[in-house]
């Protein structure tokens, strides 16, 4: 074969190579997508399309945007504003525009920049975590929201193109399954587009505090160690640039946290947490983050989000904020809401697993106190000799009448024989290595039936093959994630059955 005809054979292949890549591989995808039935439709995630939608509305009234986490859904009535600004002679339009943190804040600037007119105000009010502060994206979770929504695509910037690029065969794949499995996501709860209004308002009744401490212990708000990715202070810093240059006005506010989650309330720990964030975001600061910081009797199911009552009271306080930065200092004459009573008890909290007779002192466990030094649950910590000996162990709900929550690293150590392990719902997580001193332990029960009991991306490291057993009501939760944050067991579905 000659110089030349080699040439042209490798040209011809390279042709071949780009012909299949770019134009016969993305036309299979897109049509083996558009012969797959539509999964996410009524689900949580479906609601970005319609707050989307709502963002751009054509009209006269200027526009104010609540941008942020999943604390906007849950804590801010859109009417309500509206109204109590009405009568203060302020005519707007409120579009709150915080869905989902597993999708991240930085995509909810993305989608609406270009919203933005002459007039409107944007409050930010991002909750403290590190997925909120920074430029993370979860661009398989935003697969979802645009399964019927493809509007939401063009918008997002060119980094986030290629993440979803990077994940659209994964996400083809789930719909796949989720249509074989003939299991749809969950979609008659809190979590469930039908949820919320018009307005954008999650009108779902939540009645009270259903967390059974009153707070997600694990996922306490460290306010000390919050810190503003750079990245993502550039980009809130551009998308005030180019706000002011539309004469839209950006303020910054704060997302409601629970008071028992916070682990130092020190002042000086609150200061410092507020200078970081106005030095990382150069706009007018409208609200005192003191004032945020509510009773645990005003929220939901975790530490961000607030039940019906809450929602009330936090959208009271952000216009009170909203008009002193407008110039209106009169009072807001609202009628707010006594804090509910624990809803715990309402879902069937009352009635606690006592394990199973005989192994009472088979666990070694220890007080958790609060702030305050009373003893409000037990963490597991290890096992007596007798129980290193079991085939098969089942953890009670309760020891000595307080509810065991947690389980230390470590804990199984030594249970070498060990087939099957059993635990309660009121273990909230397990931690890492969970099982990495258990080499026999085959299966897992999760007796849990409300939330999906939490994982950490190593909680298996160093177990062997253990299948895990939820029951088949609660799998749509293990399998597309519960609430709103990511789901931790996506990277362990092929260990998950029901029973």
């Amino acid at each position: 074969m000659t110089q030349s005809e080699e040439k042209n054979r490798t040209i011809k292949k390279q042709a071949a190579f780009f012909l299949v890549f770019f134009l016969i591989l993305p036309a299979i995808l897109i049509a083996a997508e558009k012969s797959l039935p539509v999964c996410y439709g009524q689900s949580y995630y479906a609601e970005l399309g319609e707050l989307n939608k709502k963002l751009h509305e054509e009209g006269e009234t200027p526009k104010i945007v609540v941008i942020g986490g999943s604390s906007v859904a849950f804590g801010l009535d859109p009417a309500l504003m509206e109204e109590i600004l009405l009568e203060k002679g302020y005519s707007y339009r409120v579009c709150p525009f915080g869905l989902y943190a597993a999708i991240g804040t930085s995509v909810m600037l993305d989608l609406s920049a270009d919203a933005l007119k002459e007039g409107d105000k944007v409050i930010l009010a991002m909750e403290p975590t590190a997925e909120t502060l920074s430029t993370y994206f979860g661009a398989l979770s935003y697969w979802k929201c645009c399964e019927e929504n493809a509007e939401l695509l063009p918008p997002v910037s060119y980094q986030k193109k290629t993440a979803l690029l990077g994940t659209y065969v994964t996400y083809l794949q789930e719909r796949a399954g989720i249509q074989r499995s003939g299991i749809l996501p969950v979609s008659n709860d809190v979590y469930a587009k039908s949820s919320f209004d018009e307005s954008g308002f999650l009108s779902y009744d939540r009645p009270g505090n259903v967390m059974r401490l009153g707070f997600d212990p694990t996922a306490m708000i460290d306010l000390a160690a919050i810190t503003v990715d750079a990245e993502f202070a550039a980009q809130v810093q551009e998308y005030i640039r180019s706000a002011r240059e539309k004469g839209a006005d950006v303020y910054l506010s704060f997302a409601p946290m629970n008071r028992s989650a916070i682990k130092d309330l020190d002042p000086q720990v609150m200061l410092g947490f507020f200078e970081r964030m106005r030095e990382a975001f150069p706009c007018p600061v409208i609200s005192n983050p003191n004032l945020y910081v509510l009773d645990s009797g005003w929220f939901y199911d975790n530490n961000f989000h607030l039940n019906s009552a809450g929602a009330t009271v936090r959208t009271v306080l952000l216009t009170e904020d909203l008009l002193a930065e407008l110039g209106c200092y009169t009072a807001v004459e609202a009628e707010l809401p006594e804090m509910p009573p624990s809803a715990y008890e309402s879902l069937g909290g009352k009635t606690a697993y006592a394990g199973v007779e005989g192994q009472e002192e088979f666990f070694v466990t220890e007080p958790m106190v609060d702030e305050a030094g009373a003893m409000i649950a037990v963490r597991l910590v290890g096992l007596s000799d007798t129980a290193k000996e079991q085939s098969a162990l089942v953890l009670p709900e309760e020891v000595g009448g307080l509810p065991l929550i947690e389980i230390a690293p470590g804990a199984f150590d030594g249970a070498g024989r060990l087939l099957e392990l059993t635990i309660p719902e009121s273990v909230l997580a397990l931690p890492d290595r969970a099982f990495a001193g258990t080499p026999a332990l085959e299966r897992l029960v999760l007796r849990h039936k409300k939330t999906p009991c939490q994982i950490t991306d190593k909680t298996f490291e160093g177990a062997g093959p253990v299948r895990v057993y939820v029951p088949d009501e609660m799998y749509a939760l293990y399998r597309d994630g519960a609430g709103c944050a990511t789901n931790p067991w996506e990277r362990e579905l092929d260990r998950v059955y029901r029973y």
